[in-house]
């Protein structure tokens, strides 16, 4: 099933930035959470620290942690097909796994404070359109229009007051919509 109607910055967002590799990392219930597929017998590939069905886990992971953050963007089944047809297609089922699946899947962190770290990474890169799809899933994520103000204030300091203007104004316009 093709997804209908995905805005093209939202689709982007799901592929993740560009130069981005793949992360290992567990998906939550499977291999005793974080860090805990180690030693002999785990199943996990060494060098990688994944489960060999890592790919359909962490597929199935990141389209349960897409669909929590972005309510109504992607219809529900498992048979979802992201790409478009188009040059570098597969960068969004690349980012459906890394960083939706293995990320923002793991236990650790909450979802809340995931997404005040990622704004904060977006605004120290410039990433306005990434930070857009970002503002609306921390509201998700049930940060306040304040604390996202604060993000942006704290980011003057560390990633320059250009940056946070222009990340101010991209979260105006994420919460104009």
């Amino acid at each position: 099933m093709r997804a209908m109607d995905a805005e093209e910055p939202i689709a982007a967002e799901a592929g993740g930035a560009d130069g981005m590799e793949s992360a290992p990392g567990s998906v939550g219930g499977e291999g005793g959470g974080r860090g805990g597929r180690s030693g002999a017998g785990s199943g996990a590939d060494p060098q990688i620290g994944a489960h060999p069905r890592a790919g359909t886990d962490l597929r199935a992971a990141g389209l349960k942690a897409m669909r929590e953050a972005l309510p109504g963007v992607f219809p529900e089944g498992d048979d979802l097909d992201l790409r478009d047809g188009r040059l570098g297609e597969e960068l969004v089922e690349i980012g459906l796994t890394s960083v939706w699946g293995a990320l923002w899947a793991r236990e650790g962190l909450s979802r809340r404070d995931r997404s005040l770290v990622t704004l904060g990474i977006l605004i120290a890169l410039g990433a306005e359109t990434e930070l857009r799809t970002h503002v609306r899933i921390a509201r998700t994520n049930g940060l306040t229009e304040d604390e996202i103000a604060e993000v942006i204030y704290h980011a003057t300091g560390y990633a320059g007051f250009p940056a946070a203007t222009a990340a101010r104004n991209a979260a105006r316009e994420a919460l104009a919509d």
